[in-house]
C-alpha cells in the first residue's frame, strides 16, 4: 500500500491521458488501503495533493471523483453544487410582468428561488458541479450570443467547455428551438417542450402543412426521420435528450401570497375532494379547433391541422358522444377540479407547443393520457411515467375505448393510481409538497455519477440517483 501512494505523490501535472489512469491507480489505492496509510497522514491529503497539480480546467471534475471514491464531504454534505451567476438586474428584472411563478411561464421566477433555498447552491465556483444562468429568456427574448458575453465577462467557466455544465430554464412554446443559435448548442436546457424533430424539417409543427403546396410525405415525420438516416441529413431538435430536461410548467399551484380567480384545488390536499367517485372514463374539456371562427376555416383546412398536434381533435370528433367520455370543446373553469377528480382518465393534449394537462391530471389523481407523436412530456426521461400514465400513438387512437377499459378490467389502472399518491409531487414544484426540484437535482447527480438512469419506487415512494441510496420523498425537501 506504501509504495501505491508513493507512485501516486509522484505524479506531477498529468496530461489528461496520464490523469485518466492516474485516478485509476488512485481508485485501487483508496480501495485496497486502510483509512490511515503507515506515512502518517490521510490518504484524502494524498487525492487533493494530486488534485491541486492538475489545471485548473480538470480540478472540479477531480474533486468530485475524490469524493466518489473516498465518500468524504471536505467541501460540501451535497451533491451537485451549482453556481448561480451574478447578473445584472436588466436580464431577471420582473418588475413590468411581476411575480408570474404561478403561470405557465413562470419556472424562470421559481427555480432560482428554490435553488437559493437549497443546500445545493454554492458560491464557490471551484467547487462548482454545474452553473445557473438566471437569465430570462422568455419575456422578453433575449440575444443567446449577448447572454454568452456577459457570462464570459464574469469569469472563464463557459469557455471550459462551451457551456456544456450551464443550466438555462427556457419557458417559450418552442423550447430549444426558440433559441437555435450554436453558442447554446452544449448548454442544458430545463425547458417544456419535448420535440424531437424541429419545424425547418417539419411544416406542421407550426400548423402549416399546405396540401396546395407541398406533398403531405414531408409532413410525416417517420418519413422525414428516415430519410434524414438514409442520407446522413441532420435534423434539428427541440428537445437534445440526455442533455435538456423536459420539466413540469409552474401553473396550476397556488400561490402563498395571491388570490387567485379560479382556485387551484387536487384531492391530494383539499378535503372536499378527497373520497369522491370516479365515474367518468375520460375527461377532456378545453379548445379543439383553434380556428373554427375564422374566415379560412374552411378554405384553408390545414391552416390549423396541426394545433394540438391533432390530437384534441381526434379525440373529440371520435368519442365526445361515447359513453363514459367527458370530451367537451369548451373550457369548465368553475367545476374543472371535479371533472379531474371524477375521472379515471385524462387526456393530455398539448396546444401550440407543450401543455399543461399532463401535470394537472397527474396532479389531481386523473391517469394521463398522452396523444403526441414524437414530443416527449415532463420527466418521461427521467421517470416510469408507464407506472402511472399511458402514451397512446396516434395510430392507436381509434380503440381508445378498448384500452382503457382492458386497464380497468386487469387492475393496471387502480395500481396506477395507487402509484400517483407517490407520483404526484414529481410533477409539483412548490413547497412544502413539490418534489419536481428533487427530481431535477436527482438527474443531475446522476449524470455526475456516470450512471444510466434514476430510479422511483412508488410503493415506497423513493427515489434513487445513481449512488444506491434510496432517499424517502416524504421525508422533506432537498434530500437527493
Amino acid at each position: 500500500c506504501t509504495h501505491r501512494i508513493e507512485v501516486v505523490r509522484m505524479i506531477s501535472a498529468p496530461s489528461q491521458l496520464q490523469a485518466s489512469l492516474a485516478w485509476a491507480t488512485i481508485a485501487i489505492v483508496l480501495l485496497q488501503c486502510s483509512a490511515r496509510s503507515n506515512l502518517g497522514f490521510e490518504y484524502s491529503d494524498i487525492v487533493q495533493n494530486f488534485i491541486d497539480k492538475l489545471p485548473i480546467h480538470d480540478k472540479r471534475e477531480a474533486a468530485v471523483t475524490q469524493r466518489q471514491l473516498t465518500g468524504t464531504t471536505q467541501d460540501s454534505p451535497v451533491r451537485p453544487l451549482i453556481y448561480i451567476y451574478d447578473l445584472p438586474e436588466e436580464y431577471h428584472n420582473f418588475t413590468e410582468f411581476g411575480d408570474v411563478s404561478d403561470s405557465f411561464y413562470g419556472l424562470d421566477q421559481l427555480f432560482p428561488q428554490l435553488l437559493r433555498e437549497s443546500p445545493y447552491w454554492t458560491n464557490n465556483t471551484n467547487e462548482a458541479d454545474f452553473f445557473f444562468v438566471d437569465v430570462w429568456m422568455y419575456w422578453p427574448t433575449r440575444d443567446p450570443h449577448k447572454v454568452v458575453k456577459e457570462l464570459q465577462k464574469i469569469g472563464p467557466w463557459w469557455d471550459k467547455r462551451q457551456g456544456a455544465d450551464h443550466i438555462f430554464v427556457i419557458t417559450s412554446d418552442f423550447g430549444r428551438c426558440g433559441y437555435e443559435a450554436p453558442i447554446l448548442g452544449k448548454a442544458i436546457f430545463l425547458h417544456h417542450f419535448g420535440r424531437l424533430i424541429a419545424s425547418e424539417s417539419m411544416p406542421m409543427v407550426h400548423g402549416k402543412c399546405d396540401l396546395f403546396s407541398i406533398w403531405g410525405a414531408e409532413c410525416d415525420r417517420e418519413m422525414v426521420a428516415a430519410e434524414a438516416a438514409i442520407f446522413k441529413r441532420t435534423i434539428d431538435t427541440c428537445h437534445k435528450p440526455r442533455q435538456d430536461i423536459v420539466v413540469p410548467p409552474t401553473c396550476y399551484e397556488p400561490h402563498p401570497d395571491k388570490k387567485f380567480t379560479h382556485e387551484f384545488k387536487s384531492m391530494y390536499y383539499n378535503d372536499e375532494l378527497k373520497g369522491r367517485n370516479r365515474t367518468a372514463l375520460l375527461f377532456y374539456s378545453g379548445k379543439i379547433d383553434l380556428d373554427a371562427d375564422k374566415p379560412n376555416a374552411k378554405t384553408e383546412p390545414w391552416s390549423d391541422a396541426g394545433y394540438s398536434f391533432g390530437a384534441r381533435q381526434m379525440v373529440y370528433r371520435m368519442f365526445h358522444n361515447v359513453t363514459g367520455f367527458a370530451v367537451l370543446n369548451h373550457h369548465t373553469h368553475s367545476t374543472y377540479w371535479e371533472h379531474l377528480t371524477d375521472s379515471i382518465f385524462c387526456l393530455a393534449a398539448a396546444g401550440w407547443g407543450w401543455g399543461g394537462r399532463f401535470k394537472v391530471s397527474a396532479t389531481r389523481g386523473c391517469i394521463p393520457v398522452i396523444v403526441q407523436d414524437g414530443v416527449l412530456v415532463e420527466f418521461e426521461e427521467q421517470l416510469p411515467l408507464k407506472d402511472y400514465a399511458i402514451r397512446v400513438p396516434m395510430w392507436m387512437v381509434h380503440k381508445l375505448p378498448d384500452i382503457l377499459h382492458v386497464f380497468i378490467k386487469t387492475g393496471r389502472a387502480a395500481k396506477m393510481q395507487k402509484a400517483l399518491e407517490c407520483a404526484w409531487r414529481l410533477h409539483w414544484w412548490r413547497r412544502p409538497q413539490g418534489r419536481a426540484f428533487e427530481v431535477v437535482i436527482c438527474e443531475l447527480k446522476r449524470r455526475l455519477l456516470g450512471k444510466d438512469k434514476i430510479t422511483l419506487n412508488t410503493e415506497t415512494c423513493t427515489l434513487e440517483c445513481g449512488d444506491g441510496k434510496p432517499v424517502q420523498l416524504l421525508d422533506g425537501p432537498n434530500t437527493v
